[in-house]
């Protein structure tokens, strides 16, 4: 007979206590909104941030301060990895994400206790306005090419309030018209197959036409440099006999057979290697054989380890298909070509230049120490996707101007009974934004936003001098994506949030726990 199953028995979180699930969530989220607040826009702050080994690492970008928090509350978590998926689609937009959905909790909370709101009609009314703002957002989208100005303003507006913003604008905008179409696949930009931005602390900024990697040969005597190198990239076991295998064996002939035979099957993997005329070997074997590399060496190849990450960035660089077996040798056009690899053995990478594949350009990102070439990299990063974002799917004034001026737009909405008040939370959080632009930039808010509201469509307010003006023309954009994606995103949470009444605790109890749990 087998034995009783356990059953979750869910309690309030606060047992005997009268509890508020609206207040305690909405409590969370504010309390995780106000972290990143003032971080927003081109003058916003940064946050110092302290790990439990006092490293210290100074940031402004919203998913890295939001992920270095040890939430507790799980509507905190639930903001947390809100934002940590609109970093992973997008790449930009976690800050703006938060703050509207901060704000649509604050004004759902407000008219569901105040109003008496049933929660469900207020869900409705956001679902319906986000879904509007977004349709509203990009209808009114430009599209733009790699050659516009407009590149050049959307990677500084996104870099604008970032560790030397100003530098890495001119870096990243240069690799983008470098590698150019090659990063066009399946009709649209994707840099992350196109670019790599590699941080090191010992070399200057700079942008080379061809790979990088941040290793050294596999051996010192190994040729350090290759003219016209023919490559393969080698995954399979290039250790045929296991060392543990005869450390097992204690019959001493026995031994010597498998001395024998790892040498035999060595020799054989190295001649197999070398009749197809490679002279450069990228090796994705976790090991190699110390016969084998010493024959690598007595054959002058040059030869070095590699990741399986990097297997698919070497791979559409130079051609070279990934070899598996010994078969695999045997099959014609697995070799890959570049016109040179040479390693700079002062700072451990090695180059790779004039691929046979699709072009590959590397950003090399310095710092004066870890943490600010980290900070760096991650604004370079930033740059490339709001450029990414920017060229596939448009562009929309910048500064909260796009958000502000769909505003009465949204409010036109024609929705039943209480829906209609629902829209209010979205037109409250689409205002949120310009606001605290304007609030960290040391203005009055409110009172900007309400003189921005009577300008025409695409008119913001400039951060420098308070003044109305036309945001294209002033060069301050945005992507539509990073707009539309941050919508969805904070409305998700926001109905998520505004949905719950009570929040619970499971306990692994057993049935009779539950059974008691019902009287």
């Amino acid at each position: 007979m087998s034995s009783p199953q356990n059953f979750g028995v869910w309690k309030p979180i606060a047992e005997n206590i009268e509890f508020n699930a609206l207040e305690s969530n909405s409590n969370a989220v504010m309390a995780v909104a106000e972290t990143v607040r003032t971080t927003l826009g081109p003058k916003g702050l940064d946050k110092l941030l302290i790990d439990q080994s006092m490293n210290r690492h100074v940031s402004n970008d919203g998913v890295t301060i939001l992920l270095s928090l040890r939430a507790i509350h799980p509507v905190a978590r639930m903001i947390v990895e809100i934002a940590e998926r609109q970093e992973q689609k997008v790449g930009d937009g976690t800050t703006t994400a938060v703050i509207l959905a901060a704000e649509m909790i604050k004004e759902g909370k407000r008219l569901i206790r105040e109003l008496a709101v049933h929660p469900t009609k207020v869900v409705e009314g956001i679902e319906s306005g986000i879904k509007h703002s977004c349709e509203l957002l990009k209808k009114s989208a430009i599209k733009i090419n790699l050659d516009a100005p407009e590149l050049d303003q959307i990677v500084k507006t996104s870099l604008s309030s970032k560790l030397d913003g100003r530098v890495l604008h001119t870096l990243v905008v240069n690799a983008l018209r470098t590698v150019g179409k090659d990063a066009i696949y399946n009709g649209l930009y994707d840099f992350d197959k196109a670019v790599q931005v590699i941080r090191r602390v010992d070399i200057e900024d700079k942008i080379f036409n061809g790979i990088v990697l941040e290793r050294k040969r596999i051996d010192p005597e190994l040729p350090s440099k290759v003219e016209n190198s023919k490559i393969l990239i080698l995954r399979l076991d290039l250790k045929p006999v296991k060392e543990s295998w005869i450390k097992e064996n204690s019959k001493y002939q026995d031994i010597l057979t498998m001395e024998k035979d790892r040498l035999e099957k060595s020799k054989k993997i190295v001649d197999t290697i070398v009749e197809t005329g490679a002279n450069t070997l990228f090796i994705a074997s976790p090991e190699v054989d110390q016969i084998v590399e010493d024959l690598f060496v007595s054959k002058g190849l040059f030869a070095v380890h590699i990741s399986n990450e990097e297997i698919e960035y070497l791979s559409r660089y130079t051609g070279a298909k990934p070899v598996r077996t010994l078969d695999d040798l045997k099959n014609k056009d697995i070799l890959g070509v570049s016109e040179k690899i040479y390693e700079d053995e002062d700072n451990g990478i090695i180059y790779l230049e004039n691929g046979r594949g699709k072009k590959i350009i590397t950003v090399l990102i310095s710092g004066s120490t870890k943490e600010t070439s980290l900070e760096r990299w991650r604004s370079t990063i930033d740059g490339i996707n709001a450029a990414e974002a920017a060229l596939n799917y448009g562009i929309v004034p910048g500064g909260g101007a796009a958000e502000l001026h769909i505003i009465e737009k949204i409010k036109k909405l024609k929705l039943s009974g209480l829906e209609q008040v629902g829209l209010e939370v979205v037109t409250s959080a689409l205002e949120s934004i310009m606001r605290q632009i304007l609030t960290n930039a040391g203005f009055n808010g409110l009172e900007k936003v309400m003189n921005a509201k009577a300008s025409p469509d695409g008119y913001g307010v400039d951060i420098d001098s308070g003044e109305i003006v036309n945001m294209v023309s002033k060069g301050v954009l945005d992507p539509v994506l990073v707009k539309t994606m941050a919508l969805e995103a904070s409305g998700e949470m926001a109905k998520s949030v505004l949905r719950i009444d009570k929040n619970l605790a499971a306990d692994d109890l057993n049935p009779q726990a539950l059974a008691d749990s019902k009287r």
